[in-house]
């Protein structure tokens, strides 16, 4: 199988009772076995074993918000929101939006704080 095209899991790496705050990226393929384990009396993780460690399947918003802004094109808009801005079709400063269509029903927004962030984020993508 081609490389470039393997499947990834987000997770965070486990030492013991402790899990790290940063996710990361492993290969599916390097999965050895993957076990439904109880960390608090409501709380269920699935703990994936492979042969450089152990792993929790991230459910962390912020671990997985850090680690998907660290690919290429996305960036944090707005609280909470992370866009692909290769994939944008145009940008509304006036109205704090980026459209993922022409017909500009697939969007999200920009706050003020994030404004001159996301306009030289696009400046370097694009040279606009």
């Amino acid at each position: 199988m081609n490389a470039l095209f393997r499947d990834r899991i987000m997770v965070q790496r486990r030492d013991g009772k402790n899990i790290k705050d940063e996710a990361e990226w492993i290969e599916v393929d390097d999965v050895i076995d993957c076990k439904k384990e109880m960390f608090t009396k409501k709380d269920y993780r699935v703990v994936i074993y492979t042969e450089n460690g152990e792993y929790v399947y991230c459910t962390n918003n912020n671990a997985f918000f850090d680690l998907m802004s660290e690919r290429h094109g996305m960036i944090m808009t707005d609280k909470g929101v992370l866009g692909n801005l290769t994939k944008m079709k145009s940008v509304d400063y006036d109205n704090g939006k980026v459209y993922f269509d022409t017909d500009k029903e697939k969007y999200i927004t920009i706050s003020k704080p994030r404004e001159s962030l996301v306009k030289e984020y696009i400046k370097k993508l694009f040279g606009r």
